[in-house]
């Protein structure tokens, strides 16, 4: 049912939800590295996503994956991607 966006270094998928009320989750696959590493990126977007809550179109769910690459990835990358993709979802 869901649909996705994606770019280098992040995806959301995201589906239609019934309340109105957008639920926000987070997966980090074992791939990116070690808990520390996993957690750090999903604290990081957590912060980038509560800046952004208003933003966030309210007939949606929402998963944000971030992407394993080589080089890690940094806050203001993250947040330019999550900008891009949340644009791009709101724009239809």
């Amino acid at each position: 049912n869901g649909k996705s966006v994606n770019d280098k270094n992040l995806v959301i998928v995201f589906c239609h939800n019934k309340n109105g009320k957008p639920k926000i989750g987070f997966s980090v696959s074992k791939k990116y590295g070690k808990a520390v590493k996993r957690n750090k990126v999903k604290r990081r977007l957590k912060e980038i996503i509560n800046k952004r809550y208003n933003f966030l179109n309210t007939k949606y769910n929402y998963i944000f994956l971030p992407r394993t690459l080589e080089k890690p990835v940094t806050f203001a990358q993250l947040e330019k991607s999550a900008d891009f993709l949340i644009e791009k979802i709101n724009k239809g």
